[in-house]
C-alpha cells in the first residue's frame, strides 16, 4: 500500500481481535482531535477481525486497513505501522485498550507547545473485560522531565517492571527515529522507552485516559518463555527466549549509540549497576542454564527467586496484547 500520510498517524497491530478491536477503533474515531489517519496492522487473524475492521473503514476514510499474509510475530506487526506511516507524531494503540476522547488533543497540544518532548502521554486506568473499572494499581509513570539525558535514561530503567504504558502515548516521530524501534525478543518495548527517553523528555497529561483493559488474551499469560519468543519473534527461538540477556544485550548496545546527548560511559554505568544486582544476576544465571538444561533451569528457578519476574508484573507486553 501507499504511505499514509498524516500530521498525526496512529497506528493499531492486532491478531484475533474480535473481542474488543471495534469498541478500541470506535474509541479512537471519538477523538475531539479529528485530524489523523489510523492504520489497522492485521497480523493474518483467523477470526472475524479483518471483516469488523474493514467494515468500520468503510464508512470512515481516516482508517487504512492492512493484513499481513503470516503472522510476522509481534515485534515487526507493531514497526510495520510506524514504516506505512509518514507523520510528525505517531501513537501505537492496542486493539483491546480505549482512550478519553481528549487524549490525542491534549497529546498534540503538548508536543506542539514544547519541542523537547519526545513524548505525551496520559494516566493509566484499568479496566476488566466488560470495561468495568478495576482498583488502581499503586504506582505510573510520572513526568520524564530531567533535562539530563542520562538522568532520563536512568530514571526508566529504575521503573522496568513497573511501567510500559507509555508505549501507547504520542511520540514525535523524528525522536522515535533514532531508536531501534521493536526488535524482536519480549520485553524489547522496556528497551524502547529507555531510547526514546535518550531523545527527549516526558511529559504526562492528568486529565488524558487511557483505560487499559485487562483480559486473559493478554501476551502476559503466555507462561512459557519459548512461546513467548514465538509471539513476539514469530519462531520458537531459544536465544530470543533468553529475554533478560537480550534485554541486558541491547540496553548495552543502545548505551553507545547516543554519544551526540551522553557519554557511553554514564550510559553503559547505568546498565552494568541494573545488571549487577543479586536479582538480575539470578536471572542471567538461570537464563544461561536453560541453553545446557532446560530441567535443571527449572529447577533452580525456585531457589534462586521467590517473587515474580517484570514480564509477570510489567503491563508493557499486555499490550502488545495478541498481535
Amino acid at each position: 500500500m501507499d504511505t499514509v500520510k498524516s500530521r498525526v498517524v496512529l497506528a493499531m497491530p492486532v491478531y484475533n481481535g474480535e473481542n474488543f478491536v471495534a469498541e478500541a477503533i470506535e474509541s479512537i474515531l471519538g477523538q475531539d482531535y479529528a485530524d489523523f489517519r489510523l492504520i489497522v496492522t492485521d497480523n493474518a487473524s483467523t477470526d472475524g477481525t479483518g471483516d469488523i475492521v474493514r467494515d468500520i473503514a468503510k464508512r470512515d476514510k481516516r482508517i487504512a486497513y492492512v493484513r499481513n499474509p503470516e503472522n510476522l510475530g509481534a515485534s515487526r506487526n507493531y514497526n510495520l505501522g510506524y514504516e506505512l506511516s509518514s507523520s510528525e507524531y505517531l501513537k501505537w494503540c492496542a486493539h483491546d485498550d480505549l482512550l478519553s476522547e481528549n487524549y490525542l488533543g491534549e497529546c498534540v497540544a503538548a508536543l506542539d507547545a514544547d519541542e523537547g518532548l519526545a513524548l505525551a502521554f496520559g494516566k493509566t486506568i484499568s479496566i476488566d473485560p466488560n470495561g468495568k473499572r478495576l482498583p488502581p494499581v499503586p504506582w505510573d509513570t510520572p513526568d520524564i522531565d530531567n533535562p539530563d539525558a542520562a538522568a532520563r535514561f536512568r530514571q526508566i530503567i529504575d521503573l522496568f517492571g513497573r511501567m510500559c504504558f507509555p508505549i501507547f502515548g504520542l511520540m514525535r516521530r523524528s525522536a522515535l527515529a533514532k531508536t531501534d524501534l521493536h526488535p524482536s525478543y519480549y520485553g524489547s518495548d522496556q528497551a524502547l522507552l529507555a531510547e526514546l527517553a535518550l531523545r527527549g523528555r516526558w511529559k504526562r497529561i492528568e486529565h488524558a485516559i487511557l483505560w487499559n483493559r485487562d483480559h486473559n488474551q493478554r501476551s502476559l499469560a503466555i507462561e512459557d518463555k519459548l512461546e513467548r519468543a514465538m509471539w513476539q519473534g514469530g519462531s520458537k527461538n531459544r536465544m530470543l527466549a533468553a529475554e533478560h540477556l537480550q534485554l541486558l544485550h541491547h540496553l548495552w548496545k543502545i548505551g553507545g549509540q547516543h554519544n551526540d546527548v551522553a557519554s557511553p560511559w554514564a550510559l553503559r554505568k547505568v546498565v552494568l549497576k541494573r545488571a549487577v544486582e543479586p536479582m538480575q544476576m539470578g536471572r542471567y544465571v538461570l537464563e544461561a542454564t536453560s541453553f545446557i538444561s532446560p530441567g535443571m533451569a527449572r529447577r533452580m528457578r525456585g531457589l534462586v527467586t521467590r517473587t515474580p519476574e517484570p514480564e509477570d508484573t510489567s503491563p508493557s507486553e499486555k499490550s502488545m496484547g495478541a498481535v
